[in-house]
């Protein structure tokens, strides 16, 4: 057994050893090995003692031409973490593979994947399981081992030829899971792999409000007509925050904290909610705080109690749906006529409608025109850093430069809206018409 600082150079001069199987250890990763055998087989694996006790585990990573060495250490640190937590990574990796000892039908991988890999690692899970309905629908009933990539693709043409964006999205939902299922030794291989994309190459989005569409739509949301109050606060927030639009309409009243103090106040999305799947951690400056206390009183008036800061029109939910504020924000639009001294800014936004996740660029655009800087805006709309040292080691919430990040757009959009009443050495934003006392 060889412990090495590994490198790159390293790896490059490596030598097949004349007979059997050499183990090289990471010096600097506890538990990472490369395993290199004299027939040409070099991969990674990482071992680790669960938690209860048990005998040492071994997991396997990945080939080394697939998996780089910073790969291979990011994917050991997450293993980590995960025993540290009490799991067991190969234990999980057996359990799925006996699952699937019985005929593996299409549609009970995907139920599968949806179970062991989505729901404890996306927070966009949902999109997930509606983006396969189709596929499911085509080819629930047949045994993976009958499914050739013409199958696939015949799918995927037939969603594109009505909304190739949709076919895009589903391939690269089958493609995850069906990598997913080769890593966790339940198929040999994933038959489209590097099947380019059958609806087309999309445009990248880039969509961001000017200081214009800005002004209008705040207005319009302030005194809203064919939207409910609780999408219209909830697209303020939005507009306020950064933040991506199905954390904002799920945000809960016990998520929030320091209410009262405008030196405390912060939501803390958490972890099961988050994209990152990391709890993050978001201060709540003067309107912030306005716009939820305005949909809390509402929630008290009408005795509400699931615990929900915007509520959904419809009964079977305890929260706002996410797709209501996307059909929100296009009815705010629809009614707009375009006449007086905005009618430029409300032409480009009917011509142009932005979704509600354009809110979010919206304001990490305007923040980096603010002179934010790059690690701040990341850290307030909760981009994780991919390196080991993000990840795992650096735990500091910079709730400081977050609020105070948020406090200078805040004040930005009370100049462009004309909702900054200006005082002695501050800046407070208020509301033109529904004043909050």
């Amino acid at each position: 057994m060889a412990i090495v600082d590994l490198t790159a150079a390293y790896l490059r001069a490596l030598q097949l050893p004349a007979t059997g199987r050499l183990e090289i250890w990471d010096s600097k990763t506890e538990g990472l090995c490369l395993r290199v055998t004299s027939k040409g087989s070099v991969t990674w694996s990482f071992r680790y003692r669960p938690r209860n006790g048990a005998a040492y585990e071994r997991i396997t990573l990945g080939p080394l031409k697939a998996l780089s060495l910073a790969d291979a250490r990011e994917r050991a640190a997450r293993h980590r973490v995960t025993v540290l937590d009490g799991g067991n990574p190969q234990k999980d990796r057996r359990d799925g593979r006996e699952a699937a000892k019985t005929a593996l039908t299409f549609d009970a991988l995907a139920a599968q994947y949806i179970t062991t890999y989505a729901k404890p690692n996306k927070a966009s899970w949902k999109q997930d399981e509606q983006q396969l309905a189709r596929p499911r629908a085509k080819l629930g009933s047949r045994d993976m081992a009958s499914i050739t990539k013409r199958d696939l693709i015949e799918v995927l043409d037939e969603i594109a030829k009505t909304a190739p964006v949709s076919a895009n999205r589903t391939q690269t939902i089958l493609v995850k899971m069906l990598n997913w299922a080769v890593e966790s030794d339940l198929l040999s291989a994933n038959p489209i792999s590097g099947l380019r994309k059958r609806g087309g190459k999309e445009a990248p989005k880039e969509r961001a409000l000017n200081d214009a569409e800005l002004r209008v739509l705040w207005k319009s949301l302030l005194s809203p007509e064919d939207v409910g109050e609780d999408v219209a606060d909830a697209l303020l927030l939005l507009l306020l925050l950064g933040q991506r639009p199905i954390e904002v309409a799920g945000m809960l009243l016990r998520e929030i904290s320091g209410f009262e103090d405008e030196e405390r106040a912060a939501w803390e999305c958490p972890a099961s909610r988050h994209k990152s799947r990391r709890a993050h951690l978001v201060p709540l400056n003067t309107y912030a705080r306005r716009v939820i206390r305005l949909a809390i009183e509402r929630r008290q008036r009408d005795g509400d109690e699931h615990g929900s800061v915007f509520a959904s029109k419809f009964t079977s939910r305890a929260t706002l749906a996410r797709h209501s504020l996307s059909q929100g924000l296009g009815r705010v639009i629809e009614r707009m006529v375009v006449q007086g001294p905005d009618a430029d800014a409300i032409r480009s936004l009917k011509a142009h409608p932005p979704t509600p996740h354009d809110f979010r660029r919206t304001v990490i655009s305007g923040m980096s025109a603010l002179g934010i800087t790059a690690e701040n805006r990341r850290a307030v709309t909760g981009h994780s850093e991919k390196d080991v040292h993000g990840t795992v080691y650096d735990k500091y919430d910079r709730l400081r430069e977050k609020r105070a990040a948020l406090g200078a757009w805040e004040t930005h959009i009370g100049l462009v809206t004309g909702a900054v009443e200006k005082r002695p050495a501050t800046n407070v934003l208020t509301l033109k018409k529904r004043a909050v006392q």
